[in-house]
């Protein structure tokens, strides 16, 4: 395993930590992560592929701005594909999870470099239950950033007490990685909160486009899944039976799979 820096348009410092060999991949972690949430997914992937996972600006090793804008992410994430792309001489498949799914998705309008696109359950226009991101937002303020992180995961994922006490046991990210990232989560949350699909907006993209989406994930975020694949001209979806908006974690194989297929085909 290695890492390189990508310096973005605004000056933000983007690591990038890469493993395995074969054609490139980028992928894009979520919100109150970093890169190492995907790790258990990038040891299946990189035996076939050689895996760029960033860690966005707020997050891991990567520096953050003032004056945040979803806009950033975008040319952040197009800024590691390109200089991926110039590193190994070849198109890229591009990864993304969740509100990474949404980055990729702004990413892939921005460079032509993008050959396949594979988002797990984009979070655009998801919406959140009255009084939920001022909730994160009074936590964050006040410090309580545990508080501010279960928030999210409950009134959002709809996850159980049992479910979040194993990602506290979880070592990828740990729970500390989390806490760290918290600040980012009323940014992150407005962000998809007040997105609205503009016309045309995202026909530039010319790669196609798997979405994936898991049967017993949150009806909201299944229904930005679709939002997600009637806004990009060439998609199809596949619906991940039995899982919810992790599977990644859960069946890193089953997912490396699927992705492994759809990106070499």
């Amino acid at each position: 395993m290695g890492r390189f820096d990508v310096q973005s348009r605004d000056g933000t410092s983007l690591a990038v930590w890469v493993e395995g060999d074969g054609p490139p991949l980028v992928l894009v972690h979520g919100s109150v992560a970093d890169h190492t949430t995907l790790a258990p997914f990038v040891t299946e992937l990189a035996r076939d592929l050689a895996t760029f996972a960033m860690d966005r600006r707020g997050f891991g090793a990567s520096s953050d701005a003032p004056g945040y804008a979803i806009e950033r992410d975008f040319e952040d994430v197009a800024g590691v594909v390109d200089a991926v792309a110039a590193r190994t001489g070849g198109p890229i498949a591009l990864f993304g999870h969740s509100y990474g799914a949404s980055c990729a998705m702004g990413a892939a309008t921005l460079t032509s470099n993008v050959h396949r696109l594979v988002l797990y359950e984009p979070s655009f226009g998801i919406s959140y239950p009255p009084g939920s991101i001022e909730a994160v937002e009074r936590a964050v303020a006040a410090g309580d950033l545990d508080r501010a992180v279960v928030t999210m995961f409950v009134d959002i994922l709809e996850m159980t007490e049992e479910e979040i006490d194993a990602l506290r046991a979880s070592a990828t990210p740990s729970w500390a990685t989390r806490i760290a990232a918290a600040h980012t989560l009323p940014r992150e949350c407005k962000v998809e909160e007040s997105w609205v699909y503009q016309p045309g907006q995202f026909d530039a993209v010319s790669a196609p486009t798997l979405l994936l989406s898991g049967s017993d994930t949150p009806a909201d975020l299944r229904k930005a899944t679709y939002a997600a694949a009637d806004a990009i001209p060439d998609t199809q979806i596949r619906v991940l039976e039995g899982h919810g908006h992790m599977a990644h974690k859960a069946d890193p194989a089953m997912v490396a799979a699927i992705v492994r297929r759809f990106i070499l085909s």
